[in-house]
């Protein structure tokens, strides 16, 4: 049992090195995790070894699981905790293996924690992208999302560029949308360039952010203040080791939209926004911010520009290339998991 995510930082920082993965397998995102969350709930960090070289590791939370009224198991969660205020809905999970070894790794691993944890009856893997790694291990999927990106290599400079790749529709759309700011005065991006203004533009984008979902009678993802906590201890470890990005576009009268992105390998993660209410329905905030984002970071030399899982129209309008991922269970055979399977298939029978 770890305790202070110290213990494993160099390791894991070392492995990831040899790794093909995500900003959310990194140290970055899972130092801080294992920091704010995963600590107070008695973590299980697995290591798989092979020729006295780590090739694998993972982080895995307990919890008494029960669903449909019924079925009670023992579960363990990898790098996430979806329950009680402290999911922070990670993406792009899995385990964080050797390129060399992944298969291996999550068999290795799942062996493991079945052997040595006979009460645990399942292992929940949420939010993997790369199932290769899975071929040959028996799992039921649970979730499946599609994940939207925007490739920025080969795109030419500037917004312009990016707004022919759209629909003429769309296209003429947003350009009126930046006709109509425009006549305010320049539009202006703006990327923190300090820990002080990167704080800043955080709480300018929580005030945004907060009020557009109370118009629509929701209170948004900064009503959790664990998530709110976690983010912010996040931008303060982060932010200087340039893996934070926070974005502003303005008016010389206002502001119209904040970003918060994370920056890992060339790719442009985007988290979370803030766009400014208008009555007026011609205006789009959140394209015109995502568009100069888009623009901005192609001109920072960044690869892919990932507005990450959800079926929002928006994501599939400026996105031109789309991913799966799965949330998904490896279970032991029991004989409750197979009479739960039965009922799932006879009330999606009699429904049909």
């Amino acid at each position: 049992m770890i305790v202070y995510p110290g213990e494993i930082e160099q390791q894991w920082l070392d492995l990831q090195d040899r790794a093909d993965c995500s900003w959310f397998q990194s140290w970055g995102w899972v130092g801080t995790w294992f920091e704010q969350i995963a600590a107070e709930f008695h973590p299980l960090v697995i290591k798989v070894w092979s020729d006295n070289k780590i090739v694998g590791m993972g982080i895995f939370l307990p919890r008494h699981v029960r669903r449909r009224l019924l079925v009670r198991s023992n579960a363990l969660f990898l790098n996430e905790y979806p329950f009680d205020g402290c999911n922070m809905v990670i993406e792009y999970s899995g385990l964080l293996a050797d390129r060399e070894h992944s298969q291996a790794v999550y068999r290795e691993t799942i062996a493991c924690l079945f052997r040595e944890n006979r009460r645990i009856d399942e292992l929940f893997f949420g939010a993997i992208a790369d199932r290769e790694p899975l071929a040959g291990i028996r799992y039921r999927v649970l979730e499946e999302s599609s994940t939207w990106s925007v490739k920025l290599e080969g795109l030419e400079r500037g917004v312009d560029a990016f707004l022919a790749t759209l629909s003429k529709n769309r296209r003429g759309q947003v350009r009126r949308s930046l006709r109509l700011y425009e006549e305010h005065g320049p539009l202006q991006l703006e990327e923190a360039i300090d820990l002080h203004q990167a704080v800043e533009f955080f709480d300018g984008l929580k005030v945004l952010h907060t009020e557009r979902w109370k118009s629509k009678g929701e209170s948004g993802s900064f009503a959790n203040p664990r998530w709110e906590d976690f983010h912010r201890a996040l931008i303060q470890a982060r932010f200087p080791q340039g893996e934070i990005q926070l974005l502003k576009v303005s008016l010389a009268d206002g502001v119209i939209g904040y970003l918060y992105n994370f920056i890992w390998q060339q790719r442009v993660y985007v988290l979370q926004s803030g766009f400014s209410i208008s009555a007026d329905k011609r205006l789009m905030p959140g394209y015109v911010v995502h568009v100069m984002a888009i623009a901005h970071n192609r001109d920072k030399g960044m690869s892919v520009y990932d507005l990450m899982h959800g079926d929002s129209l928006y994501k599939q309008i400026l996105c031109s290339r789309q991913e799966k991922l799965q949330w998904i269970v490896v279970q032991r055979k029991r004989l409750k998991f197979c009479l739960e399977d039965l009922a799932v298939k006879l009330v999606r029978a009699l429904r049909h």
